[in-house]
């Protein structure tokens, strides 16, 4: 079998409070040959010293001037500067546990057909508390063409994906004018290559409050992303449609969360009139406690 080499990589902006955690769950990996690059997206907290009190186990990279360029350049720039045959990611505030890397080498090994491996894992708090587990028991991935664009499954950031590096020459990298960069990445590298999901917990996603203010911005560019996809793909009109749906609904669920009961409603009943079976779903929380969008 191939010995693949894996670079990691990891995007910092102000990400002092949990950014040792994160490389620590890194460098506890058994697995070699691991190259771990961070990028210091313009910190103006103590992250740049954290980072170098790792070298020379780590990388770091940084933009012209120490500018802060965003989540997408960031990451773009690790992949350039990367030379690993796979790519994994990995969230400044996010967690591996031990395992994680070996787990996916396998399926890259096993498999030449797959271009991206994602695990099972649990949401935390700022805590380390899990909250509750990022995909049910029953879930299997199908590889059902248009899927991923419909329900953007994986979700819960790029922290449990891994990808073979030679994918990127057919997708390119990362759009860094949307704020929904990976669900735009997924869908992309679903319409080149297949998908392996591990059902073993072996990372952790971290949720906690600064998040919520990305919401409106992530469902509006989902309008951009889905244009796109249909201009790239035949996706098909129900598809399409469907998307809308959720677009809208989750556009009503955040205007009507932050007091715009108007906005909120409009949203709410152009998302019923796409798809009314999901609405009706959605509104008996039939979807709560699970990630899909």
């Amino acid at each position: 079998m191939a010995q693949f080499s894996v670079a990691v990589i990891i995007p910092c902006f102000n990400a002092s409070k949990f950014v040792r955690n994160t490389i620590d769950s890194v460098l506890n990996q058994d697995y070699e040959p691991l190259e771990i690059i961070t990028i210091d997206d313009g910190s103006t907290d103590e992250t740049r010293n954290i980072l170098e009190s790792y070298l020379p186990k780590i990388k770091i990279l940084s933009h012209a001037n120490n500018i802060n360029l965003g989540q997408a350049a960031s990451i773009n720039l690790g992949i350039n500067t990367a030379k690993s045959d796979l790519i994994a990611f990995l969230d400044s505030d996010d967690l591996w546990y031990p395992g994680k890397v070996k787990e996916q080498v396998k399926i890259f090994e096993t498999y030449s057909d797959i271009g991206l491996a994602y695990t099972n894992g649990h949401a935390i708090d700022g805590k380390d508390k899990v909250l509750y587990k990022l995909f049910p028991d029953d879930f299997q991935e199908n590889n059902v063409f248009g899927q991923i664009l419909l329900s953007c499954y994986i979700s819960a950031g790029a922290s449990s994906v891994m990808v073979r590096r030679e994918l990127f020459k057919k997708t390119g990298y990362f759009k860094e004018y949307l704020q929904s960069v990976d669900h735009d990445m997924w869908i992309r590298m679903s319409e080149v290559a297949k998908f392996y999901y591990i059902p073993k917990y072996l990372m952790a996603y971290r949720k906690h409050p600064s998040q919520q203010s990305l919401k409106r911005r992530q469902w509006e560019d989902g309008f951009l992303i889905l244009k796109e996809a249909c201009e790239r793909h035949p996706y098909g009109f129900n598809l399409k449609r469907k998307r809308l749906g959720v677009l809208y609904y989750r556009l009503g669920e955040y205007d009507w969360s932050h007091n715009a009961y108007l906005s909120g409603l409009k949203n709410y009943f152009v998302a019923a009139m796409l798809d009314p079976f999901r609405a009706v779903n959605y509104m008996q929380n039939k979807t709560r406690g699970k990630t899909f969008l």
